[in-house]
């Protein structure tokens, strides 16, 4: 903020300071992810990395919070290595309580956890942005997956039900007991779940939100362009009544296509499935990279930006794929011997160019007889200074 004093007759700058911090903080975060991001990160690495981020290195550990965060920590899922002294495992355990949705009984212990939820998101985002560039795919889907954890506040593991507020919880805990897989959801009946839950009642309401839940079908088409790009023709058919009430407007989600392996990203885009068009067939088209020697497949993954457990997977197998043969990146220069000026056979064109030269260089000279004394089309591809502007002034010549 600018302020002017009235004492001293200036202007100052009363947050400089803040200013400053805020870059600090930004600055050193993205030195602390540089150094410790892995392509291979578990979990339990992934929160730590989270918890040590210089957003938060001015939270301490009180003296009164110790009790109640070593409860917090026998609650909470993923491990945390550090002592419960140290700020970067409270704020590991917030995070995993907030996710949970622990309750908490200390004041201060609150109002730091609303600090580290409300940095989370955001963090979890840079941190997804970061690898997906990178390339690294496994990382990339955790990183968005802990994103998604800390919007919804759910672990991955459970059903991906109780992202439906309408969903009773206790009607989720018992299909989360007998580990029914959604999958399978989507094959039974209203009467079926019904039985399946205990409470046949609930049936309906499961049933239709069953089928609310974002999934999509994919197939894809593709065509080699060269030996080396790979064009993919991604088809997608939503499969999921959408309800704009859970849904808004649109859903959001990530097409991303990975190596056989599944650790690279060779592509990714950012895809947006609109409520008005959300019965219909969308045509996405894009271009991959092949490799020496050809891979057996590569696998598309179209995964929700909003919803856990949103997930379709498409491998794109190149068995019968047959390439184009392979060409030479340019063509070879003949050792021809230079044409003279007077090949021109036209004195008023010599004229032209007889302060320049008195003969064409290799270039000119080996495409001399296509841009002079042909009418049909030319490519020249040559590096800078070779002497293409007297090739295009010969092909002006021509007609004349």
């Amino acid at each position: 903020m600018i302020k002017y004093d009235k004492r001293t007759g200036s202007f100052q700058v009363t947050d400089l300071g803040l200013v400053a911090s805020h870059y600090y903080v930004t600055h050193t975060s993205m030195a602390t992810y540089n150094e410790h991001l892995r392509p291979t990160m578990s979990d339990l690495e992934l929160f730590r990395l989270f918890s040590i981020s210089a957003e938060f290195k001015y939270i301490n550990v009180r003296q009164e919070e110790r009790q109640e965060l070593e409860k917090l920590l026998e609650k909470v899922p993923v491990p945390v290595k550090e002592s419960v002294e140290e700020a970067s495992a409270k704020v590991n355990v917030l995070l995993q309580a907030h996710i949970s949705r622990l309750r908490l009984d200390g004041f201060a212990l609150a109002a730091d956890m609303a600090y580290v939820t409300q940095s989370g998101a955001r963090i979890a985002r840079a941190l997804f942005d970061i690898v997906l560039k990178r390339g690294w795919a496994t990382l990339t889907e955790k990183c968005l997956q802990l994103a998604k954890m800390i919007d919804r506040r759910m672990w991955g593991t459970q059903s991906p039900l109780r992202q439906f507020k309408d969903i009773p919880e206790e009607i989720v805990k018992k299909m989360e007991r007998k580990d029914f897989p959604m999958e399978r959801l989507y094959d039974l009946n209203s009467q079926e779940i019904g039985e399946l839950i205990g409470i046949p009642a609930m049936g309906k309401l499961v049933h239709r939100h069953v089928h609310q839940f974002p999934k999509l079908e994919l197939t894809a088409h593709v065509q080699p362009i060269t030996s080396s790009i790979l064009k993919i023709e991604l088809t997608i058919t939503p499969d999921f009544q959408f309800d704009e009430k859970h849904h808004g407007k649109a859903e959001p989600f990530w097409i991303l296509v990975q190596d056989v392996d599944g650790e690279r990203i060779l592509h990714h885009e950012y895809f947006i499935l609109k409520q008005k068009f959300a019965e219909e067939d969308h045509v996405v088209t894009f271009t991959v990279p092949l490799f020496e020697p050809l891979h057996p497949q590569y696998f598309i993954r179209v995964i929700s930006d909003r919803w856990i457990g949103s997930e379709s997977v498409l491998p794109v197998s190149f068995r019968h794929l047959i390439l184009p043969a392979k060409f030479s990146a340019h063509t070879e220069l003949l050792d021809l011997q230079p044409i003279p000026l007077s090949d021109l056979k036209n004195r008023n064109f010599e004229a032209l160019f007889a302060g320049q030269f008195k003969v064409f260089n290799p270039i000119q000279t080996q495409v001399f007889n296509a841009v002079y004394n042909n009418d049909s089309n030319v490519f020249i591809g040559a590096p800078t200074g070779s002497g293409k502007t007297v090739c295009a002034e010969l092909a002006i010549l021509r007609p004349l």
